[in-house]
């Protein structure tokens, strides 16, 4: 059985070579993020995560500290890459900026054995829409 912190290398090494099959989310994986967003079951999680995929190809997960409790993991890190794909949101798709960012971010973890059950993703989201230029100068 894996440890906490090889389920959460594996889910960011499967994010940055974009092998959604190699990702170790469970069947009823469950994920929070900032806006409210909030999905339930593997497919979605992947499908949510892949919106990011495909605005920033060249995106990349960096941990800077990685905490393991027995299943229960915490970390932080940042998020790179360069928007040039179209970003789908709620309110409809932002076009590409060009912009690079470099976005800090924490999350906590539970896992099961191998998977990846849930994840809550915290950032700020007023300095990912800045860093995009999305905001009123």
């Amino acid at each position: 059985m894996a440890s906490a912190r090889e389920v959460i290398l594996k889910h960011v090494d499967a994010m940055n070579g974009r092998d959604s099959d190699a990702d170790p989310w469970a069947a009823d994986a469950e994920m929070t993020a900032p806006g409210g967003a909030h999905v339930s079951g593997r497919d979605n999680v992947v499908g949510f995560l892949a919106v990011f995929q495909e605005a920033f190809p060249d995106l990349r997960l960096n941990i800077k500290q990685l905490l393991t409790d027995g299943p229960a993991a915490a970390a932080e890190g940042t998020l790179s890459g360069t928007h040039t794909g179209a970003l789908q949101t709620p309110n409809g798709d932002v076009a590409p900026t060009g912009r690079a960012v470099e976005l800090p971010w924490a999350a906590v973890y539970v896992t099961e054995g191998d998977t990846l059950k849930s994840e809550h993703l915290y950032f700020d989201q007023m300095d990912f829409l800045g860093q995009l230029g999305l905001l009123p100068g």
